[in-house]
């Protein structure tokens, strides 16, 4: 039996590295080298090894015995090679300089992957092997001194290239990133004056076991033969997979924000490589024909899911929702602790003004939590016994307790299938003339169909003759967009709430707030947050009791101690103490949120096509905070039950929630107002699935690639 090759393979947890040792695994003995990011692949052997380090690598290659390296460990993002010169010097050119040197006297075969930037701009493509280059940016620079490197020893060949495939970090090939974002009726931008001629890496894997197989050596382009513009491709790719190319906009390199410098043409010649090999190079179309067969063959599942090993160290546990708190955070609540008010001082004030600045809102009035910020908004619509209140049932049990707190009615509408949110259709059907409240919940930080909800008000108030109040719940949706109206905003409703709960995108420990554009309704929920007291002397009743006596013509002076209760309040005060942390993080907000979308999309790329899986789905109107991200789990075809499976996670150190148990089944509201199950089936349906995962901002690239693979192997075991 012929003995297989022996095939070493650096940065096996970039995208070529692993791509080409899931390719090479049944064909050679492989060895896989990666740095920081830990991998597992079945059928070949993973190791953690520093390239800069030559007594280190040499350990390997005396231990292994390669026949071929591959050396493909690289920093590839171009703009952050600008920003760290020396790190992406030390990789690009040191850590191949080292493999060069380990290989002294040895006949091993030695393949670099280099790039088709390393031309540069200065010459029109197709680009020629004989050319004289001149890179661009610092990227192309680094690896044109890395073919140096290797150049100087025989058996070496050097592969400038192109491509896309499969990656197993929680990064995007271009055709990954095109097919994420159309995926979920994204708009992305595609460069139409940048002509490249990638490769699926599949193909490239195979060229590079027959350049290996008849012992190329020197440089050569291995690319797709022809050339696309990015903006094609990105159509291209919409094609392939039925999506909606109206979505990708043509622009310029020369628009885009990009830092470093791009070079527009990247079109490398083959005619070499073809006439090396006898053969002709596949053109782009096929190599998108493939990606796309292979998507649907499961294998961008098959290599994701080789990615975590097990792991001996403890890890921190992962919790559904965490607040983050900063030095920041700390010397701004230091401060008003150190000062002459802890309560009712400015910074109350302030925080509230800085709110309504953030979601361009008149009036902002702060309460000690969500809650109290809920009842006091209802108390300033007159809510009283034998109103109604339509709000929905997946949702925290404070949207209907508020309409309790007045002796009202509750009255569960049931929610959309897609969103989760209420359905305007199902408070049509509810609406009475006993209806005086809606209270639409932005569940998970996604907006209501808001338009659709002021209209069927709109026609209530018609029909019945009385006003009708929209008090959004957005105790989930500070930050969010609804058709380019920022919620809060109170631009579809009377009042908007929001809550500043730990697990909310920010915290004031407890805490809570309205908004609101009409000043009356303003003045009442600040009543209603200190006793129903004023100190305004226009409110004044009792005049004499009020003011000084009068001075001559001088107008009569309110007494300085002087106030009245003019209802029944509460003491719903939040203190300075709580301002200051909010005002500390109202900061940080416009970071927060990019940075969990950016984790949704991992995960949505993640778990899009799992099996048993239904990720979050995404209005076009609405442009989420995403406070949650709520996974749908078929556990019944699964075949097990929902507490095992979240116990088993928790053993794994990851946290997860359901969100919510449907309102109208709790026993209060079955025994007290006669709710029960069937009142509102999608509700239903929708709590039988539910599971919420851990989101929030301080989660780092590898605790998502953790949450990510534990469902998974937990999913599909």
């Amino acid at each position: 039996m012929k003995q297989k090759k022996r095939t070493l393979i650096t940065g096996v947890s970039g995208l070529l590295g692993n791509n080409l040792a899931f390719y090479f695994r049944e064909k050679h003995d492989v060895m896989g080298l990666y740095h920081s990011h830990s991998v597992e692949i079945e059928g070949i052997q993973t190791k953690s090894v520093d390239i800069l380090d030559l007594n280190a690598v040499q350990n390997v290659i005396r231990g292994f015995k390669p026949d071929i390296i591959v050396h493909c460990a690289s920093i590839t993002n171009i703009d952050f090679c600008e920003e760290n010169k020396k790190l992406a010097e030390e990789v690009n050119v040191q850590g191949t300089r080292t493999i060069v040197q380990s290989l002294e006297k040895l006949h091993t075969q030695l393949v670099y992957i280099s790039s088709d930037a390393v031309y540069g701009s200065n010459l029109d493509g197709p680009h020629i092997e004989s050319e004289i280059c001149h890179p661009d940016n610092f990227y192309s620079s680094t690896k044109l001194e890395g073919e140096k490197e290797v150049l100087t020893r025989t058996n070496s060949l050097v592969l400038r290239t192109n491509f896309f495939g499969w990656n197993i970090q929680n990064k995007h090939s271009l055709a990954e990133w095109v097919l994420s974002k159309l995926s979920f009726e994204i708009s992305i931008n595609g460069f139409n004056d940048v002509h490249f001629s990638s490769i699926y890496t599949f193909l490239l894997a195979k060229l590079i076991e027959e350049s290996i197989g008849v012992g190329l050596e020197g440089i050569f382009n291995c690319a797709s033969h022809g050339s696309m513009t990015k903006y094609e491709f990105a159509c291209r790719i919409a094609d392939q997979f039925g999506l909606n190319r109206d979505l990708i906009a043509p622009i310029s390199v020369d628009n885009s924000q990009l830092t470093g410098k791009r070079t527009k043409n990247l079109v490398l010649n083959v005619h070499k490589i073809e006439k090396a090999l006898n053969k002709r190079m596949p053109d782009m179309m096929t190599s998108i024909a493939a990606f796309h067969r292979d998507h649907k063959n499961r294998l961008p599942q098959k290599i994701q899911g080789i990615k975590y090993p097990a792991r001996s160290k403890p890890q921190d546990f992962l919790y559904y929702g965490k607040h983050y708190v900063d030095d920041e955070d700390i010397q701004s609540v230091t401060k008003v602790l150190l000062s002459d008010n802890l309560t009712q001082g400015n910074t109350i004030a302030t925080f509230e003004e800085a709110l309504c600045q953030k979601v361009n809102a008149k009036y902002a009035v702060v309460f000690n939590s969500g809650t109290s910020a809920l009842h006091a908004a209802c108390l300033a619509t007159g809510l009283a016994q034998g109103h109604e209140v339509i709000t929905s049932p997946i949702t925290f049990v404070a949207s209907a307790n508020c309409a309790v707190y007045c002796n009202a009615i509750p009255v569960f509408a049931d929610i959309e299938s897609k969103t989760y949110n209420i359905s305007p259709d199902e408070i049509e059907k509810k609406i009475t003339s006993k209806t005086h409240i809606l209270i639409p919940v932005h569940f998970a930080g996604q907006s209501c169909c808001m338009e659709d909800i002021v209209r069927i008000k709109e026609k209530a108030e018609s029909k019945f003759g009385h006003r009708l109040f929209i008090i959004e719940d957005g105790c989930h949706a500070l930050g969010s967009i609804y058709k380019d109206t920022k919620v809060g905003s109170c631009a579809f409703s009377d009042m908007t709430v929001m809550s500043f709960h730990p697990v909310k995108h920010i915290t004031t420990g407890e805490g809570g707030v309205v908004f609101t554009n009409d000043e009356f309704l303003a003045k009442q929920l600040k009543r209603f947050r200190s006793h129903g007291i004023t100190g305004d002397p226009n409110d004044f009743v009792n005049l004499d009791l009020a003011f000084q006596p009068s001075e001559g013509d001088a107008p009569r002076a309110a007494n300085p101690w002087y106030h009245e209760q003019m209802c029944l309040g509460y003491n719903y005060r939040i203190t300075d103490i709580q301002c200051a942390l909010g005002l500390s993080q109202l900061k940080k907000l416009d970071s927060f949120i990019p940075r969990r979308r950016e984790i949704v999309n991992l995960y949505n790329i993640a778990f899009g096509d799992t099996p048993y899986l239904t990720v979050p789905f995404e209005d076009k109107n609405c442009l989420s905070n995403f406070h949650l991200y709520v996974l749908l789990f078929d556990f019944q075809s699964m075949g097990i039950h929902r507490a095992r499976f979240m116990l088993d996670l928790k053993e794994r150190g990851i946290q997860t929630q359901v969100h919510y148990l449907p309102v109208h089944l709790q026993p209060f509201y079955q025994k007290n107002y006669y709710t029960k199950r069937g009142d509102c089936p999608r509700a239903e349906a929708y709590y039988d699935k539910c599971l919420s995962i851990p989101l929030y901002p301080a989660m780092t690239n590898e605790d998502v690639e953790r949450v990510i693979y534990e469902i998974k192997e937990m999913v599909l075991r």
